[in-house]
């Protein structure tokens, strides 16, 4: 469920980023020569970090919510396709885009 959706995927981007940020920043204490060093690379990947995060934010209000059909949930679809936050199925908001309905009634048409 972490990675199901565009908007999720991103925001898991940007929290790698922090972790990754405050990891070269305890790296410098291991080379006491070069800490203001990655002081500051830490400090970059963390503010980079929080640019992300205001940037989904401003994209998260803009998109449309949608109901899944699956699941019946609130979703919301970020561009023309894009994949409940829930349950993974994949919405569109375009019809001529929609994904094709799963053939769950192969043995009744015979």
């Amino acid at each position: 469920m972490l990675l199901s959706g565009k908007l999720n995927k991103i925001r898991t981007f940007a929290l790698l980023l922090i972790f990754v940020g405050i990891g070269v920043m305890y790296i410098g204490f291991l080379f006491k020569s070069l800490m203001a060093l990655f002081f500051i690379l830490g400090i970059l990947f963390v503010l980079t970090s929080v640019g992300i995060y205001f940037w989904i934010g401003i994209l998260s209000t803009q998109a449309p919510q949608v109901t899944c059909p699956v699941c019946g949930r609130y979703t919301k679809v970020l561009g023309k396709r894009d994949q409940c936050m829930h349950c993974k199925a994949v919405l569109s908001i375009d019809p001529k885009d929609a994904p094709a309905p799963p053939n769950t009634d192969a043995k009744s048409s015979e």
